[in-house]
């Protein structure tokens, strides 16, 4: 079995964005209500809130921050509230997502993104695509 881990210093860093811009988002948005603040800026505030939160609070921790490959062809991709596992028979492509600071790892059952920062990662490229080799890997 081989486990690759997203790196520290990724973590560290997103949660202290995390944090930070939370903190700082609240305050913003106390200061827009309590002051005299047209109607405008203070729904452009509150949709930039809405779109943080969906980022931090909803697609950031369904991220796997490990994944761990079996030698039976199993890969389980791990998160903080819970895992997911595939079987590499049914991956169909490997590649960089917009920006390129995801990866997205599509399979028979729908896709799973990853973060960028994975620890030999191209270790674990080499890994799949020897236990199938009809994987596409794109953008690397």
């Amino acid at each position: 079995m081989k486990s690759y881990t997203v790196s520290r210093a990724y973590v560290w860093t997103t949660t202290a964005a995390k944090y930070l811009m939370t903190a700082a988002a609240a305050g913003l948005y106390i200061a827009a209500v309590t002051h005299p603040t047209p109607i405008g800026p203070r729904l452009l505030l509150l949709a930039g809130m809405i779109i943080f939160g969906w980022l931090f609070y909803v697609r950031l921790p369904k991220m796997p921050t490990r994944i761990d490959v079996a030698n039976d062809g199993w890969i389980e991709f791990r998160n903080h509230r819970g895992s997911q596992q595939v079987h590499v028979a049914s991956i169909r492509s490997i590649g960089r997502g917009i920006g390129r600071r995801t990866i997205r790892v599509r399979h028979g059952g729908g896709r799973v993104r990853l973060p960028g920062r994975i620890r030999d990662f191209y270790d674990f490229l080499a890994t799949v695509k020897t236990m199938n080799p009809a994987i596409a890997i794109r953008g690397f």
